[in-house]
Parts: C-alpha cells; structure tokens; sequence
C-alpha cells in the first residue's frame, strides 16, 4: 500500500487525481468494491473505465489480487503514466493499459462482450457510461458506477428504460456513506453501440 500510495501521489500531483486527501480517493475507490463485494470481483475481468489516475482501478487490483484489471484512458499521457504506475507496482501480470477511446475499444470484437465488471468513477454522464460500457461486459456482468454525493438523485440519472437500450438494468442505488448505482447486463448490447468518437457524450442515450 505504501508504493501504491506513493504512486496515487504522484498522480495527484500530475493533475489525474482531484486535490480531495488521498485517503478520500482510496476509500472511494474501495467503495466500488463494498458495492458488489470482493467474492464478485475475485478472479473477474475488470475494466476501468475512464481511468484517469489510475482509480478505481488500481484499487481493485490492490484489494482483489487474483482479479484482472485492465485500465482504460483515452488520454497518450494519462496512459503513458499509468503504464509506468503498473511497471512499478511490479503489476504487469495481472494489470494491463488500454490507451483508446472507449468508443473504440467497444467495438472491438475482442472487447465485446469480455469483462466481468466495469467500473466508472466521473467518466461521463450516465447515458454515455452505459453505451460505452455495455459493449464489453457479457450477460450477467456488472457496471459499477459513482453518483455525485448524496446519491438522492440516483434512480433519476439511470432510468430503466434507457438502460435497457443497451441491455442494463439498475439493480440498486447505494447512498452512504458514498454513492453508487450497480446495474446488471442482462441482455447483449445492440451491435449498433456505442456509436462514433464523441457522439455518446454529445448525444446520450438519457
């Protein structure tokens, strides 16, 4: 935990990481793995989506060491770094950078339909979360999202008819002491998502 600490410090003093204390960060992050529960995640393939700085991702990987946890970030130089973050924490067998856009990374044949778990912490709005992440979970996986604090809105922003677009379905809202909805793939994503480069963001699905 001391490297990793050390790592999410630097990543915070890059700008990848918000200027809340690092110990906020880190329970955040743990708080998507309270969500499902650390059994779901054990063994999974997990990609974290939007991954900035690193979190939740390299959480998930510290908390669940058998779990697989592929780090996605569209960004050449929040990759690079989070390339040198694993290469550090001596992670590379179990954690691995993907530098694309999600939109893009859906609609390869060797992403769809291939993780366990998605999770999301402040990658878009709930409309473009669930079209770029519905491509790559299977049926029976699992999106984990956070919700702005306080979490009263939650149902709100993730309405059941929207989500089932892209087969998901919001199976609970969790309000304390962090927020986060948990939604389930329950039927293939449509072929047709997530669409081009840019048009989830400027045309959410809800």
């Amino acid at each position: 935990m001391d490297r990793l600490r050390a790592v999410l410090g630097e990543a915070q003093a890059r700008g990848f990481l918000g200027a809340a204390p690092l110990d906020e960060h880190v329970e955040h992050a743990r708080g998507f793995v309270d969500a499902l529960g650390a059994a779901v995640f054990a063994g999974a393939a997990v990609v974290d989506l939007g991954s900035g700085g690193g979190l939740p991702g390299l959480i998930v990987a510290d908390e669940v060491p058998d779990a697989r946890v592929q780090l996605l970030d569209g960004s050449a130089v929040r990759s690079a770094f989070l390339r040198w973050a694993v290469e550090v924490l001596g992670w590379d067998a179990r954690v691995s950078v993907l530098g694309a856009r999600a939109e893009e990374v859906g609609r390869r044949a060797a992403m769809r339909s291939s993780a366990d778990i998605v999770v999301a912490r402040g990658f878009a709005s709930p409309g473009a979360t669930a079209e770029c992440a519905a491509p790559m979970l299977r049926v029976g996986g699992w999106l984990v999202v956070s919700d702005p604090p306080g979490g009263g809105a939650a149902a709100g922003r993730w309405p059941v008819e929207g989500c089932r677009s892209v087969g998901l379905v919001p199976e609970r809202h969790l309000c304390a002491p962090r927020a986060y909805t948990v939604l389930q793939q329950v039927a293939p994503c449509p072929d047709r998502y997530p669409r081009r480069v840019g048009i989830p963001a400027k045309r959410p699905l809800f």
